[in-house]
Formats: structure tokens, C-alpha cells, sequence
């Protein structure tokens, strides 16, 4: 018979090791006070999101003409009127039937609303922090979140017809010179322009300071567009003089900011290649005629987002309750506008053009509902023909004076 003690030793210890192993298993990870767990394994911590804002169960997607409802109390706003340039605070609902901003009726194809305001006196007499007040709080609680969109192959055909429904008769009053599209790496505004069927002369950002600009009315500078000393104030000067500016995606950092110190910049955040929602968040009379209310906005990767420095001349017409999760400032500005001199700038974040991931062009991956082109894409479409006659004065009304302002 063998002996079996060597047996009943080894069968010993390795039970002891099995419970050992067990035991630190099934013992809880130890974390220290900053919530890191002991161990080899590095652990990567994100930045925390809030959580999405639910959407409405039920909701009428009608164009330009919801009926709000005040549910502001004990959600993140900003007061209307304020001196902190926009700064957050917590707000009550207002209980006084004669502090409700009207609804305001905008007329298809028209520069005017309903009762033949003009844009100036629109601007001039409404409230400030246009875009960031209790009242575009309002428009994003109530908008509803539509269904992710599905991509298509938008024709230039689309454009056009757009363009002639909102704007009838207003191709024929473009030349050549009527708008420069300064190139940029990223951008191709071009493109669209040229869907829309206007005329345009592209040129490159060293040109800027030999261009002559006495018959330009808007200038495009594309995303990726680097401007040197003279062109930016060249540039300022335009815009000053009447001209009309539209910017994308990182003209933010390399013109707007340089250019117009002290109205927006970049707040060193950026985007990630998504399409969110966005909302139209103004009535602005002549940049969003013909918006739908809720639509979508194509972002790209590395966009760069806005902080706005003059709440109240920086007129805010789109946000995304998606962005506002994702970017430092919480705001989730898409687009916004504001007038400089005699002129008035506008930037998208984002681009213009259709979709810079894809080498068919005519894919929109972002087409808002009724319209069939993209939010972006019309706000743009808007302001470049608001630029053939200015829609910042009424007929017959003296431009403003030169800005002395040399921030």
C-alpha cells in the first residue's frame, strides 16, 4: 500500500490557496477618496455629462408658430435684461400675463412680420440676450426631439427651389462680384452656393488684401481659412462699411475673433462628428423666415464652440440640447449673428457645405424636416440675400454711423 500522507498535505494546501483566492474575488475593490481603484489595471475617467433632457410625450411640429408654455421654474436660464453678459442662474416662472414675449408670425418669402415691422425696428426695440434669455429656454423645453435623420442626395434642384420659394426673383440680382468665398482647408462653401445656383469669386486668403471689394456685398470665409494682419482689417473694414460677413467652424478662432475682438470666441471646447438636434431659439424676421422650429445640425469633428462676451448685441438664433451637454459653456450655440458698423456678421458652427466625410457631396445627412436642405444651410441662404440690400434699416433710413469701436 503507498503511503498517503504526501497525498492529504498537497490536497490541504491546495484548498488553503482556493479559499485564499476566493476570499479576494469576492472582496470589494478598495477606492480611495477621489474615487480611484487600487490595482494594475490604469482606470480612465471621463468628464461627467449631465443627463439629457427628456423630450415632451407629445408634441406639434408646426413651423415658426408653437404655443409656448413657461416651465422655466428650477431650470438653468438666463435673465432677461441682466448685466453679466449672459451669466447663469436658477429661474422663477413669470406669474405676469404682460411680461410674455408675443409669438411672433412670420409670413414666407417675406423681411417682414406680421403688422410690416421692419428688421430694424424689430432688432432695435426686443430684448436683449436674444437666443440666451428665459424665453429661448421656453422654445427648448417645448421642442420636441425628432427621429435621428436618415441621410439622402439633396440636388442642387432642392436649393434652387428653396431659394426661389423664400426669395423669388432675387437670383438675378447676383454677379460675380456680389460675393467672395475666401478658401479654407476644411469648408467648401462653394459648393452650396453653387447648388443654390448664385454666382460667387473664390479666392485665396493671401489675395484678400488685393481684392477689390467696392462691389462685394458678402463675404464668405470658408473654415480653415488663415488671415494675415491686413486681411482682418480688411475684413473689419467691410463689415463696417455695410458689408456682410458669414463665417464657419474654425473662422471663429482664426477671423471673428481677431477681426471683432470682444463680441464671441472659442471657448477651447470642441465638437465630436455627430448630427444633433437643433432649435430654433429666435423670430428673428429675416434670417429665419422659412425655418422650421425643430430640425438637426451636421457637426464635424473638432468644431469649435462658442462662448458669447456681448450678450446683449450677440444675437443667438439656434441651439442644440445635445450640444449644451457636451461643451463647456452649456449653451450649445449653432448659429448667431451680430451687427458691426453699418454691417452684421454671421457664424455657423459647423460648415457650410454638406457633409465633409464623404466624397459624394450631394449626401446631407441633416435635411430638416419640411424644407428638404439643412437648418444651417438655410439660415445661411437667408443671410446671404438679406446682404443685397442690408435688412438692419427700414426704406428710405440713413445707414448707422462708423463704429469707433477698435477693440
Amino acid at each position: 500500500m503507498c503511503n498517503s500522507a504526501p497525498k492529504a498535505k498537497f490536497l490541504a494546501a491546495l484548498s488553503l490557496a482556493f479559499t485564499f483566492g476566493l476570499s479576494l474575488a469576492v472582496s470589494p475593490a478598495q477606492a480611495d477618496e477621489n474615487g480611484w481603484i487600487d490595482g494594475e489595471q490604469e482606470v480612465v475617467r471621463e468628464r461627467p455629462r449631465r443627463p439629457r433632457s427628456q423630450a415632451p410625450d407629445s408634441g406639434n411640429y408646426g413651423g415658426n408658430q408653437p404655443n409656448f408654455v413657461d416651465q422655466s421654474q428650477g431650470r438653468r436660464d438666463y435673465d432677461d435684461g441682466g448685466d453679466d453678459g449672459g451669466s447663469a442662474r436658477r429661474s422663477q416662472p413669470d406669474q405676469s400675463a404682460g411680461n410674455t414675449n408675443p409669438v411672433l408670425t412670420i409670413k414666407a418669402g417675406s423681411n417682414t412680420i406680421s403688422g410690416g415691422i421692419s428688421s430694424s425696428t424689430f432688432r432695435n426695440s426686443s430684448r436683449s440676450y436674444r437666443g440666451l434669455d428665459k424665453m429661448s429656454t421656453r422654445f427648448l423645453q417645448q421642442a420636441p426631439f425628432l427621429d435621428l435623420p436618415q441621410t439622402i442626395a439633396v440636388q442642387p434642384s432642392t436649393f434652387k427651389n428653396w431659394l426661389e420659394q423664400y426669395h423669388t426673383g432675387a437670383l438675378a440680382a447676383f454677379s460675380r462680384t456680389t460675393i467672395i468665398e475666401i478658401k479654407g482647408q476644411w469648408d467648401d462653401s462653394g459648393h452650396i452656393l453653387r447648388s443654390f445656383g448664385l454666382p460667387f469669386t473664390r479666392i485665396p486668403p493671401s489675395k484678400v488684401g488685393d481684392t477689390d471689394l467696392s462691389g462685394t456685398k458678402i463675404l464668405v470665409v470658408n473654415c480653415g481659412a488663415n488671415l494675415n494682419a491686413d486681411a482682418l482689417k480688411k475684413v473689419r473694414k467691410f463689415v463696417q462699411d455695410g458689408g456682410y460677413l458669414l463665417t464657419t467652424d474654425w473662422a471663429l478662432d482664426s477671423c471673428l475673433e481677431k477681426a471683432f475682438p470682444g463680441y464671441v470666441e472659442w471657448n477651447s471646447d470642441y465638437t465630436e462628428n455627430s448630427v444633433v438636434d437643433a432649435v430654433v431659439v429666435d423670430d428673428d424676421p429675416v434670417l429665419l423666415v422659412g425655418m422650421p422650429r425643430v430640425a438637426y445640425w451636421k457637426l464635424e469633428n473638432r468644431s469649435q464652440t462658442v462662448k458669447v462676451l456681448r450678450g446683449r448685441e450677440v444675437q443667438v438664433l439656434a441651439r442644440s440640447r445635445t450640444l449644451m451637454q457636451r461643451e463647456c459653456s452649456n449653451l450649445g450655440i449653432l448659429a448667431l449673428t451680430f451687427s458691426f458698423g453699418a454691417g452684421r456678421v454671421l457664424h455657423l458652427v459647423g460648415h457650410f457645405d454638406n457633409n465633409a466625410d464623404r466624397a459624394f457631396n450631394n449626401a446631407l445627412p441633416d435635411p430638416s424636416p419640411v424644407i428638404g436642405i439643412s437648418l444651417r444651410q438655410a439660415i445661411a441662404g437667408n443671410f446671404v440675400v438679406a446682404a443685397l440690400k442690408g435688412d438692419m434699416k427700414e426704406e428710405g433710413e440713413a445707414q448707422p454711423a462708423e463704429s469707433n469701436d477698435t477693440q
